[in-house]
């Protein structure tokens, strides 16, 4: 590593020579003091290399020796200065735009509030103007956590108020005080799954299923009724008739399925794990990157980012600085076992009938079934027995 610095620091300089007295011009370059490193003949000629300080004297013994050099490649820092010092106006404003992005990426340029219905944003914008957090401000005086707590304070209906810095920008984000409200209860009470039905208790309204029979989802199960209370306060023919909500529970038995077949050999492209990032300049649409301009991988995800967004309103900054990232992808042979399938199958139907439970509600029984599948996949069936409500109010 040290070895790979010092000569990458002194320079090195790939040289081709060719003449009839090239033993002479060795010898003569060897006494001027000239090492050279990595000599080799070839039918040309003679290649070596050297340090960039021994260059001139070995010019001296190529005169001497009437010896022709032919320069094959520079490598090194002094290289690599040279060319960059002949470039000193971009790399003027590289250095500008390193020193403006510097400091503005230490200031709030945008704040924006989130997560409200109630509150106003306005309101949480100048009241947090009031304590400090406003645009262009030294984000590192602040006190995030101190300037939520106090805003959470001067705010009634607000139950948790969050403040995150995101580069330049700070999101407050608002949880609102969930007021207590009645449910609307009106029509009559319909079923909202398939199932059936094991007891049924009427309140208020006519039943119209009973206990035994299977229902469909969205089917009548109680009706409103009449209010006898308000029979014969008009009779004209053109009053309204009065009726009163559907009132009880319907309790039933519910089944969930789902089916999942997994194959037991399978072939797919994923994410090797392996990660090559360059960063570059957007000015507009044109993109110059300065490090990794090609995916080294020969086949890759590309992902494009921008760590330093730097905007404030309807304004952004005109030069960008974006990551990008290429995420390398390989085949992926993958055999499994019958059990291996099976259960991966078990656990995929499973999580999928999962999510078509009502949560909270009881598992009454729980079945797993291997289905006859074509060669090559195992395929299973989850079914799940529920104990639930079935009665809701329909949609007016």
């Amino acid at each position: 590593m040290f070895e790979w610095l010092r000569v990458f620091w002194q320079g090195r300089v790939f040289f081709l020579a060719r003449g009839e007295q090239l033993p002479r011009f060795l010898n003569k370059a060897l006494k001027d003091g000239v090492v050279l490193y990595h000599t080799q003949k070839s039918e040309r000629g003679m290649r070596a290399q050297i340090k960039l300080s021994d260059f001139r004297r070995l010019r001296k013994a190529a005169r001497q020796t009437h010896t022709r050099i032919h320069i094959v490649a520079k490598y090194g820092w002094p290289f690599v200065a040279a060319r960059w010092w002949r470039r000193k106006g971009l790399l003027m404003g590289i250095a500008l735009i390193a020193i403006v992005l510097t400091i503005l990426s230490q200031m709030v340029l945008s704040i924006s509030v989130s997560g409200n219905r109630n509150v106003v944003s306005s309101d949480v914008l100048e009241r947090a103007e009031q304590l400090g957090l406003k645009t262009w401000a030294y984000s590192k005086r602040l006190d995030l956590n101190q300037i939520a707590k106090a805003l959470q304070e001067q705010l009634p209906d607000a139950a948790w108020i969050g403040i995150e810095r995101n580069g330049t920008s700070v999101k407050i984000k608002i949880s609102e005080k969930i007021r207590p409200s009645i449910p609307k209860e009106a029509g009559n009470l319909v079923a909202n799954h398939a199932g059936l039905v094991k007891e049924i208790m009427v309140i208020q309204g006519t039943p119209q299923v009973h206990e035994g029979e299977i229902v469909r989802a969205g089917q009548v199960l109680i009706t409103q009724v009449a209010n006898p209370s308000l029979q014969g306060k008009s009779n004209t023919s053109n009053s309204i008739p009065q009726v009163s909500t559907a009132r009880g529970f319907v309790r039933g038995r519910v089944w969930y399925s789902s089916e999942k077949q997994i194959p037991l050999v399978e072939d797919k492209v994923e994410e090797s794990g392996k990660v090559a990032t360059g960063w570059g300049i957007k000015f507009g649409s044109r993109v110059i990157m300065v490090t990794t301009q090609d995916s080294p991988y020969e086949r890759a995800n590309k992902e494009v980012t921008s760590p330093f967004s730097l905007s404030w309103r309807n304004w952004s900054f005109p030069v960008e600085v974006i990551k990008v990232s290429y995420k390398e992808l390989h085949d992926v042979h993958q055999e499994r076992s019958v059990e291996e399938a099976r259960h991966l199958a078990e656990q995929a139907a499973r999580t999928e009938v999962q999510g078509k439970i009502t949560p909270m509600v009881p598992i009454v029984a729980e079945s797993v079934k291997v289905l006859p599948s074509n060669s090559g996949a195992e395929r299973v069936r989850v079914e799940v027995e529920t104990y639930e409500d079935l009665a809701v109010y329909a949609n007016p």
